[in-house]
């Protein structure tokens, strides 16, 4: 082989390399690395399913800055609830907006209590917030029970906090989509 030939297959060889070490820095990130707690909401009818609520706006208590996570929202059937890593309690408003239901004036509280842990992912990604032992207390105006299932909250892409609604009563049924 002559030295020509060696050079180009050197350099083909090093870009190969060198597109898939920034691909998979890249990439490493590019799955969730937040801890977001994401809320589903369900009716708590004996057999409880996934329902959207009608105009309700979601926002926290205490929160620094623009707490709104939702605003006037309509057909919502989940949302995000971030938790505080300065304290170990995060407390959110669900402001039930649909006018027959109290004038609009009706709210439920939800209060999450947290253990927090940071964990290392990588150089590339830092450092993400676990919380641990969630406990929660709640208002029951429209809110039958509020359950974290595995009790922590982790970086795994999918519901970790699930809201029952009472669907058999009059002022829920109104703000239900199913």
């Amino acid at each position: 082989m002559s030295c020509r030939a060696k050079y180009p297959l050197l350099l083909w060889t090093v870009a190969v390399v060198s597109v898939s070490a920034v691909s998979c820095a890249s990439d490493e990130c590019e799955d969730n690395k937040n801890s977001l707690p994401l809320a589903e909401f369900y009716s708590s009818l004996p057999e409880p399913e996934a329902v959207s609520l009608d105009s309700i706006s979601v926002y926290g208590i205490g929160a620094p800055g623009d707490s709104s996570l939702l605003d006037s929202a309509s057909n919502v059937g989940q949302c995000y609830l971030p938790f505080r890593i300065d304290e170990g309690r995060t407390s959110y408003v669900i402001h039930y907006l649909k006018k027959g239901i109290a004038g609009g004036t009706l709210r439920d509280t939800v209060a999450f209590s947290y253990g927090i842990r940071p964990e290392f992912v990588s150089s590339a990604c830092g450092a993400v917030y676990y919380y641990d032992n969630v406990a929660i207390d709640h208002t029951c105006n429209l809110i039958d029970s509020v359950v974290c299932p595995e009790g922590r909250i982790t970086n795994a892409n999918r519901a970790n906090i699930f809201i029952y609604f009472r669907a058999g009563e009059e002022d829920v049924a109104q703000l239900i989509r199913r």
